[in-house]
């Protein structure tokens, strides 16, 4: 693990909530993205980790659930790896599974892949960044 990337967090607006992260502390907000036709999210730079401020925008999404569910609030946290497919090998070798068949492109140009919280765990992403 080479640090946390993101702490994703469900918002009704992604667009409003990137505001109050501005405006009230001072945060960068580096854009919006569409992702997927599943959620708007504002990419907001926090130091050396990001937030990404997740708005469901369709139904039947993980997203869409945690906000019907709990409402606004965090709802993972995302580990940078060197290498997404090598720490997926090691993973699976301890037997530890993943909600994805295989990494997935992630806002703000990025690999990523969520393990599977069975028993309670906190929801966690592996995330590795393409630098060109």
């Amino acid at each position: 693990m080479l640090r946390i990337h993101h702490v994703g967090i469900i918002v009704r607006n992604a667009e409003a909530a990137a505001e109050t992260y501005r405006t009230g502390l001072g945060l960068d907000v580096l854009g919006v993205e569409d992702y997927r036709g599943e959620a708007s999210v504002a990419l907001v730079s926090a130091g050396d980790t990001l937030l990404h401020l997740i708005q469901p925008i369709a139904d039947g999404t993980m997203w869409a659930a945690a906000l019907r569910d709990r409402g606004e609030g965090p709802h993972h946290v995302a580990f940078e790896v060197a290498d997404i497919n090598g720490a997926l090998a090691d993973l699976a070798a301890a037997g530890v599974r993943t909600l994805e068949d295989r990494p997935r492109r992630d806002p703000g140009g990025a690999f990523g892949v969520f393990l599977d919280p069975r028993g309670g765990a906190t929801l966690i992403e592996l995330v590795q960044v393409v630098r060109s």
